[in-house]
């Protein structure tokens, strides 16, 4: 709403906004949208849960959740007395102080929950990343409505199936903060032909379950072609530490970070499931994609989830582009086969960073934090004013 447009006399308050992320590409995606909505409503007041990144980004950090990430129902349970305690301490949070909005990032197994207590506070709800409920089973989306007021998403076939699955509620497809981000980080560097990316996740847990056929199908792959180098790039000292214990002294390097970098030097790569992927894609790494959990969480998983792809670029292709290796196919044997079958075959490694290409370009990363954070704020505006009817009707 412009200055011109507003009630002569009356000065608008600044709103507060609470903020929850609860993993480190949430806290990274949630801080740019922060920054934005600082930018483009300065005062505002933003607080609420998520990593280092939110906070650099002016968020009052209440705690940080990326401390506590887990991967898998068998984690989930095993911190769930944790996880109680942590939830019940943001809504008390919130009840205290009372947010014009919530804006929640992606995390669906608190957010999702958490977003059903601020309905019944009446907070609105706004998400951003939307949930994988196009993977779920269809009548899981029902529910959404529900619990959100506004769902923004980053990929344009979201949009088409809340539009199928859940008319009633609004939808805005804002594009995918990872083009955004990563744009700036491209650079003109020869790949390393006897060089192989091992990106086995950002937590430990999932990096404890990834990370050991990785290194196997290293061992393999070794053994055949002793010139090959391999790369861990860990997300944080933790994950080094441990990734170096599982190595046990094969010659493998491992670096904190970097991750993107040795997405653009290496010849061809192992991937965890997850936000590493898409990154891969967009920097054309032949890659094969690795999922493994707990054995309780992997039964789960295959009983809710619909989708015939894990991988996000096989699901935006419709087909198979990257291999993957889920469960009890990820096998040291399996995956040294897979990516010997990439480093021996140039054409093949080609043809796969084509049609990754393709897919991503489905992609609008432009300004997409910027139109979040609008989009974000129309709505606030939009709830804050339905709110003063009420009250003056009342």
């Amino acid at each position: 709403m412009s200055a011109e447009c507003e009630t002569p006399g009356v000065k608008r308050e600044a709103p507060v906004i609470m903020m929850i992320a609860g993993e480190i590409s949430g806290d990274t995606h949630a801080a740019r949208v922060a920054s934005e909505i600082l930018r483009q409503r300065p005062g505002t007041t933003l607080f609420g849960a998520g990593g280092p990144a939110m906070k650099a980004a002016g968020v009052e950090l209440l705690l940080d959740l990326t401390e506590h990430a887990v991967v898998g129902l068998t984690d989930v349970l095993a911190n769930y007395a944790k996880f109680r305690r942590l939830f019940w301490q943001l809504v008390r949070a919130a009840e205290q102080r009372k947010p014009d909005a919530v804006i929640l990032t992606d995390y669906p197994g608190f957010n999702l929950r958490f977003a059903k207590q601020m309905k019944a506070r009446g907070i609105p709800v706004f998400y951003y990343i939307s949930p994988q409920v196009w993977a779920w089973g269809r009548d899981r989306v029902k529910k959404i409505p529900e619990l959100v007021d506004l769902m923004m998403v980053v990929f344009p076939f979201e949009k088409d199936f809340y539009r199928e699955h859940a008319p009633a509620l609004r939808v805005e497809f804002v594009g995918h903060p990872v083009m955004e981000q990563l744009g700036c980080e491209r650079r003109e560097i020869k790949r390393e032909e006897n060089l192989v990316a091992l990106l086995p996740g950002s937590r430990e847990a999932e990096v404890e379950h990834i990370l050991p056929p990785m290194l196997g199908a290293a061992w393999l792959l070794r053994r055949e072609r002793p010139e090959l180098r391999f790369e861990v790039a860990a997300a944080s000292e933790k994950v080094a530490a441990l990734a170096r214990t599982l190595a046990q002294g094969e010659p493998v390097e491992v670096r904190v970070g970097g991750a993107r970098e040795l997405m653009q030097r290496a010849a061809a790569g192992m991937v965890a499931s997850g936000t590493a992927t898409l990154q891969s894609a967009f920097f054309g790494l032949p890659y094969v994609l690795v999922y493994r959990v707990s054995w309780l969480t992997y039964v789960v998983a295959r009983w809710l989830v619909t989708v015939r792809h894990l991988g996000i670029v096989n699901v935006m292709a419709g087909r198979e582009i990257v291999p993957e290796f889920i469960q009890q196919r990820a096998r040291p044997e399996l995956l040294a086969s897979a990516v010997a079958g990439l480093l021996g075959d140039r054409a093949r490694r080609e043809r796969m960073q084509r049609e990754m290409a393709g897919a991503m370009a489905a992609l609008e990363g432009e300004r997409a934090a910027e139109r979040a954070a609008a989009v974000a704020l129309a709505a606030l505006d939009a709830a804050i004013a339905g709110r003063r009817g009420t009250e003056i009707q009342n």
